[in-house]
């Protein structure tokens, strides 16, 4: 499966603007002798880095979620199967 976002060039700037900017983008960064230079990741693939990393986290919590309940469950029918109380 594919998945694709197009994103019209009218609002473009907006969205890699709104992206950026609420998770951090920076202009400048250091470099390994402390010096302060351009970022070496534009922008607009910053954007796309914490979009797709998005949809990935997405996917992880949503299996998190899954695991747990199905543990929880287990515990449960394994509990009942175990404990008798009279």
């Amino acid at each position: 499966m594919q998945i694709t976002i197009t994103i019209p060039d009218e609002i473009a700037p907006r969205v890699i603007d709104g992206v950026a900017g609420q998770h951090g983008y920076q202009e400048t960064v250091l470099d390994e002798e402390g010096n302060e230079i351009p970022n070496p990741e534009t922008k607009a693939q910053f954007a796309k880095r914490v979009i797709l990393e998005g949809v990935k986290n997405a996917v992880l919590s949503w299996e998190a979620v899954q695991a747990a309940e199905a543990a929880r469950t287990a515990a449960i029918d394994l509990a009942n199967e175990e404990i008798v109380l009279s």
